[in-house]
């Protein structure tokens, strides 16, 4: 891994002289972990671009996530997701934070798409964080919707999905995330 100079100012634009932006940034982990919170929040300190996956999804097939799932279910919809995701990945510039959908790495062969083109940070959390973090939020999500026990259903969901997660190059708990932990993680790739 190379070594990237020191940082020593907190203006944005002198942060992001430094930073190595050759490459994108995926954001993973489960839904409601943080990714579009924490991809906006980077984007925005540091001036990049920003992709939230599922919006452009939305915004390319004129139609909601779950509006995408009630039309095509879940294999139409992923099959989506990974097209759009090849289409993410040939035209963003290098640099930019792309926020993931919970799924999107755990489907064909998106998590190796996502390594090759870039760098791969899974945010790790507990579930009650999930459902906290669920409880407070405005969205609906289709995977979620009618579940029963939220809980025992996110719990199963990740012991699913984390052979998945687990490959991404980097594992952030979201007990340590700040903005510098990301900036270390963007300055050394």
């Amino acid at each position: 891994m190379k070594k990237s100079p020191k940082i020593h100012s907190d203006s944005p634009d002198s942060n992001r002289e430094n930073l190595n932006l050759m490459r994108n940034i995926f954001l993973i982990g489960m839904p409601a972990v943080g990714k579009t919170y924490w991809g906006e929040k980077i984007a925005a300190r540091y001036k990049l671009p920003f992709i939230d996956l599922d919006v452009f999804i939305a915004e390319q097939e004129k139609a909601s996530i779950s509006a995408l799932f009630a039309t095509y279910g879940e294999k139409g919809f992923r099959e989506r997701e990974e097209k759009y995701l090849k289409k993410v990945i040939k035209t963003a510039v290098p640099g930019t934070i792309i926020a993931c959908g919970g799924g999107a790495p755990c489907f064909a062969d998106n998590i190796n798409l996502m390594k090759g083109a870039g760098a791969v940070i899974y945010l790790q959390a507990e579930t009650a964080l999930l459902l906290k973090h669920l409880e407070n939020a405005t969205e609906t999500r289709p995977l979620l919707n009618n579940r029963g026990d939220l809980g025992v259903y996110l719990a199963d969901m990740l012991e699913k999905r984390k052979s998945f997660y687990e490959q991404a190059h980097h594992i952030l708990q979201m007990a340590d995330i700040s903005i510098s932990t990301f900036e270390q993680i963007i300055s050394h790739e």
